[in-house]
């Protein structure tokens, strides 16, 4: 009986896996498009459409050169030459929050892809096999999560220098944890599913078991905390960049330098200079929030039902 249930031929007779991840996504996100939560998602993503796009064609749109200093007049207010101002070095305002948009992007992707990319198969490892080795890996995460994430980011910036992948690989290591924790709880409340159990049963090798059935559902839950993350991303690295600890000097446009650099000015009326960097980050994050917080309420069929 035993050698029945382990049989590789009986693989063919596995138990059909949930309906697909993107189905499961895409499907009630363009259900609920007319609830709250469907539109505060759906304005979300408009937002990071937008700001993509940006950074993607910012080669083109941006209107001035931001490799000469000096080759405008400095610290000029927002004219029909210069729509958001000139800085103190006569840099055009509009052209550093253009390629502003392409530099914090590419730190937030890579930030938050690698933290999924390691944090996720580690907390579905953790949660499936148990014993020991949780135990372990709860405490080393539990450790690193429990120590304030700037902070953190900030020492291992000043460790292994500026850069923008430097500073990506310096966010990295805050939000590991967080898709651990998440990937983590899901696995346990999975691993008991009848269809995992079944699989186990008709003789599914572990690894099969982990990535074919239990990941299968327990990303589902990935999508809330990568938009969340990613908002969050985006102000630790403006924070590192304003501490002194992100990008170099001469980066093409860097909002958190830009916040930094505008300080010194604002007590003279030189308003051009910060408010400009400071409503891209607002908008930014606020459009990675909605989108966070929409597909929580429209994916978490708990909030579904009180909502009903």
């Amino acid at each position: 009986m035993k050698a029945k249930h382990s049989d590789p031929k009986r693989a063919s007779s596995l138990p059909e896996i949930p309906l697909p991840f993107l189905g499961r996504l895409i499907h009630p996100l363009i259900r609920e498009r007319r609830s709250l939560a469907g539109a505060l998602s759906w304005m979300g993503l408009g937002i990071l459409f937008f700001f993509i796009f940006i950074a993607v064609f910012a080669p083109l749109l941006v209107p001035f050169s931001q490799t000469q200093p000096f080759a405008s007049p400095v610290l000029q207010a927002p004219s029909l030459q210069h729509l958001m101002g000139t800085d103190n070095v006569g840099r055009d305002v509009l052209s550093r929050v253009i390629w502003g948009a392409r530099t914090s992007l590419e730190i937030m992707a890579i930030g938050v892809l690698i933290a999924l990319a390691v944090g996720f198969p580690v907390g579905l490892l953790s949660g499936y096999v148990g014993g020991k080795i949780d135990r372990l890996l709860v405490l080393i995460m539990d450790s690193i999560y429990a120590f304030p994430g700037l902070l953190l980011a900030a020492l291992i910036a000043a460790v292994i220098g500026r850069g923008v992948f430097n500073i990506g690989i310096a966010i990295t290591v805050i939000y590991i944890p967080l898709y651990f924790r998440v990937t983590r709880s899901q696995t346990l409340s999975v691993r008991e599913e009848p269809y995992v159990e079944a699989a186990r049963a008709l003789g599914a090798k572990s690894h099969t078991v982990m990535f074919s059935y239990i990941a299968h559902s327990a990303i589902i839950a990935i999508p809330v905390i990568f938009s969340l993350s990613s908002a969050d991303a985006i102000l630790t690295a403006a924070g590192l960049s304003y501490l002194g600890l992100g990008l170099e000097v001469d980066t093409p446009g860097d909002w958190g330098r830009d916040l930094s650099d505008a300080q010194s000015f604002i007590g003279v009326g030189i308003w051009w200079m910060s408010v400009f960097p400071g409503l891209m980050i607002v908008i930014l994050t606020v459009g990675l929030s909605f989108l966070g917080e929409g597909l929580n309420d429209i994916i978490n069929p708990i909030l579904r039902k009180e909502r009903s």
